[in-house]
């Protein structure tokens, strides 16, 4: 009882964390694990483990189902090569270069330790740079392929971080046997992914109640995730697959009740897990430095220093040329996919910062055997992995939104997001024409019927001048030099649309209080509304 009064203080803390500094600049998660580090150094502050088993069995899965279920497969399907090489080679590539630099480093630490430590700390955590993201225009194409890494190279880091680990317990690693097995657990779990997506899928579109799809949804990862990792996997991969079939297949055959329902819950579940991690991460620091304080600074300084420096740049010496050589190499590549700008290779190098799955991969390190600086190894992981945490938060998160103004980067989104309402006003106009067509056949069919007739004729009416009002729009937006001027008159429409909503919505509330419509009729008319609003938001 005391444990779950802590975790809604916890849990109160975010929310007063995320109120006051809603519009800074600097990554929440980072505010996060620094109030973390503040409370922690309040005496009789509460203990609250970190359960890497929690982290691991419980959070991961959802975590990576929730960004595989609004990721678009097409979109992932377009930047396979980049995500690919991110995911897989960049993990393998860091895991190296850390697990070198380590053993070079650190008196004592075996090649077994050296390459846990470097499976444990090579996967970016996706989280904070999306929330930055969401407050800065960032090209579509970036975040695609940083959520599309995100999904994926956990699963890469916790296979590679397994077989490690079973060296450094067993003293015996066989490099074919890894390799052979590596592979058959990506592909086992690619297809049991598709399996699973599949049948779930099937089995949900049948379930009608809202309520109960839901619950249908929230166990659909743990059904993926915790077989494939009790048969040795990492349960990453099957679960990113499972939820990329759901999304790509199901989705569209939900109820809209569900799929309303579905964003909204696992949007909040997602974001209160992400947030208690990052708390959780900086609550830690005070009972890391304790467990190594034999060490001494000037060592620990040199360990962490090395590995953060490694971390960051390793990922430069990656992604630059992954990026430029295989267009360089094959002209098929660089004709479907020409040179990409270099400002967005560089935000994708400096988009590499660490979090929560990584610290919590480090606890579930058992004890292992002393080093020659007789201090269980274990506690200078976890140390080192924090370290980097803090680092690349610090150091690459609050100087990302600079990076990004630099770099000129909120210009290409505007860019995108003018094309994209383009788009939006031609597949509208495409849409009322549809409807057009159809209600004209319609209206053939009720000709016996004057009401009905006259009903269809006023729809005709409506979408003939809503067709002429998108056209209009569509030969104006494609005549504008400006895009600047485009942004203005989209920013004056929103404001005027939703000023209109907020006047309907007061108006319904005085219809309530005045009693002159139920309460379920207020709800209705509330919820579109709501929906109305959230689309224009």
């Amino acid at each position: 009882m005391e444990q779950l009064a802590t975790y809604i203080g916890l849990f109160a803390i975010i929310v007063a964390v995320g109120v006051i500094f809603n519009k800074a600049p600097v990554p929440t998660s980072l505010l996060l694990v620094i109030t973390g580090m503040v409370l922690g150094e309040i005496p009789n502050f509460p203990r609250i483990d970190l359960d890497s088993k929690l982290v691991l069995d419980l959070f991961l899965p959802i975590l990576i189902y929730q960004i595989s279920v609004v990721s678009s497969w097409r979109e992932l399907k377009k930047n396979l090569r980049p995500i690919s090489l991110l995911s897989f080679g960049h993990v393998i590539f860091i895991t190296i270069m850390v697990a070198v630099a380590a053993h070079m480093v650190i008196p004592g630490l075996s090649w077994p330790l050296a390459f846990v430590l470097g499976a444990v700390i090579s996967p970016p955590d996706d989280v904070a740079i999306v929330a930055i993201a969401e407050k800065i225009q960032m090209p579509q194409r970036i975040v695609t392929i940083l959520k599309g890494e995100g999904m994926f190279n956990d699963a890469t880091a916790l296979i590679i971080f397994r077989f490690a680990l079973a060296a450094a317990i067993t003293h015996q690693f066989y490099a074919e046997k890894a390799i052979l097995a590596f592979l058959m657990v990506m592909i086992g779990e690619t297809l049991y992914g598709l399996f699973i997506g599949f049948v779930l899928g099937n089995l949900r579109i049948k379930v009608r109640d809202p309520v109960l799809q839901m619950m249908f949804s929230l166990i659909t990862p743990f059904i993926a995730y915790l077989p494939a990792e009790k048969l040795g996997g990492s349960g990453v991969l099957a679960t990113a697959v499972t939820g990329l079939v759901i999304e790509s297949i199901f989705i569209d055959k939900f109820s809209p009740e569900v799929r309303l329902l579905a964003r909204s819950v696992w949007t909040t579940l997602a974001f209160a897990i992400e947030k208690i991690l990052f708390l959780l991460v900086g609550l830690e620091i005070r009972y890391i430095h304790q467990s190594i304080s034999a060490i001494p600074v000037a060592e620990l300084v040199l360990y962490s220093g090395t590995i953060i420096g490694v971390v960051i740049i390793g990922r430069f010496l990656w992604v630059f040329p992954s990026a430029y050589l295989p267009r360089f190499l094959f002209p098929s590549i660089r004709k479907r996919d020409p040179y990409p700008p270099w400002q967005y290779v560089f935000v994708v190098s400096w988009a590499g910062m660490r979090g929560g799955i990584s610290l919590a991969a480090a606890l579930a390190v058992p004890m292992l055997p002393m080093t020659s600086f007789a201090e269980d190894p274990r506690d200078l992981l976890v140390f080192l992995v924090f370290c980097s945490i803090i680092a690349t938060l610090v150091l690459q998160g609050l100087a990302l939104p600079w990076v990004l103004n630099v770099l000129n980067i909120p210009c290409y989104g505007q860019q995108e997001e003018y094309q994209e309402h383009v788009s939006e006003l031609q597949a509208r106009h495409t849409i009322a024409i549809s409807v057009l067509k159809w209600l004209k056949e319609y209206g053939i069919t009720v000709e016996h019927n004057s009401e009905q007739l006259a009903e269809v004729e006023f729809r005709i009416q409506e979408y003939q001048n809503l067709k002429k009002q998108l056209k209009d729009r569509i030969k104006s937006h494609v005549n504008q030099s400006s895009h600047h001027d485009e942004g203005s008159e989209l920013k004056d429409m929103l404001l005027l649309s939703n000023q209109i909503t907020e006047v309907e919505r007061k108006t319904l509330l005085k219809l309530w209080h005045q009693d002159k419509i139920s309460h379920t009729l207020k709800n209705k008319l509330l919820t579109q509304l709501d929906h109305r609003a959230k689309h224009l938001s």
